[in-house]
């Protein structure tokens, strides 16, 4: 099943019968001419509705290479997607710049929909037309904008400026989004990125407020001074997932920072949680 059709069984799984066969017919005429495209664009949401994609553990394969998770998408998005789609079938070389345009001009629904649309684009690996559109979402106080400029995107990682990634992840880890949401996070984090995340951490204790314990292993790539220590404190953490993200890290500083190693058995040897044991008996045995 392709990427088209793919998505039309979906949303025709949440779709009213009327708005699934205005999509159809509106989608033929998108490819034939990638003009109709203007008019139809903001009729989706009526047709369609907004509701939930309810498709959790759905994934999309991205021009980018990437499989994207379909678990935040809304029937809309997916409606939106495919108009894109049928009008860079039309026009493959015009399909970013075109989705790039829509966006400028959209409500916010319609520029979620092209968000969530550009990984899927031709072009998308090697053209750069519809950054502005991502640069203009990742500055958004709206949630969901941000969220889909960002999160589950490969086109935003593949083509943000390192300087507006720092900035654009951080923003994920900081409104309390899943950093592992941001796509290419291990592949495009620094040394810079590391300190960023731990004085976020920081700040974050000294307000009392939680920090997302995905930062730990991230951080640990290019280790801060200090690091070693604040993880050995997250070790004996009472979260879990705390404590299995603080081992992650530790496991990637045993062999740089042998001092670390005594804290390391003497967890382990305490440890209730198998996964995190198993975790940090393979850090010993490093």
């Amino acid at each position: 099943m392709d990427l088209d059709a793919r998505l039309a069984a979906l949303i025709a799984a949440r779709a009213p019968a009327a708005g699934t066969a205005w999509l159809d017919r509106t989608v033929a005429a998108v490819a034939a001419d990638a003009a109709a495209i203007t008019t139809a664009f903001p009729a989706v949401a009526r047709h369609v509705g907004r509701g939930g994609l309810d498709a959790p553990g759905a994934t999309l394969p991205a021009a980018t290479g990437e499989d994207v998770a379909l678990a935040a998408w809304r029937v809309d998005d997916a409606a939106r997607v495919r108009l894109l789609l049928a009008a860079g079938r039309a026009d493959p070389a015009g399909a970013l710049a075109r989705a790039e345009t829509l966006y400028r001009h959209g409500d916010a629904r319609e520029r979620t929909g092209v968000l969530r649309a550009v990984s899927f684009l031709p072009g998308a690996a090697t053209d750069a037309a519809a950054l502005p559109a991502i640069q203009d979402a990742m500055r958004a106080s709206q949630g969901e904008l941000f969220e889909a400029g960002i999160c589950e995107n490969p086109y935003a990682s593949r083509h943000l400026p390192q300087h507006d990634w720092h900035k654009a992840a951080l923003k994920v880890a900081f409104v309390g989004l899943a950093l592992e949401r941001v796509v290419g996070l291990a592949a495009r984090a620094d040394a810079a990125f590391a300190q960023s995340l731990v004085d976020l951490a920081c700040e974050r204790e000294a307000a009392t407020r939680p920090v997302p314990p995905a930062m730990w292993p991230i951080a640990a790539r290019f280790p801060p001074p200090g690091l070693a220590a604040k993880l050995l404190g997250y070790l004996e953490h009472p979260s879990p997932d705390h404590r299995a993200a603080a081992a992650a890290a530790l496991a990637a500083l045993v062999a740089t920072d042998p001092r670390v190693r005594p804290f390391l058995a003497d967890r382990a040897a305490r440890e209730p949680v198998p996964a995190i044991r198993q975790t940090l008996s393979r850090a010993l045995e490093a």
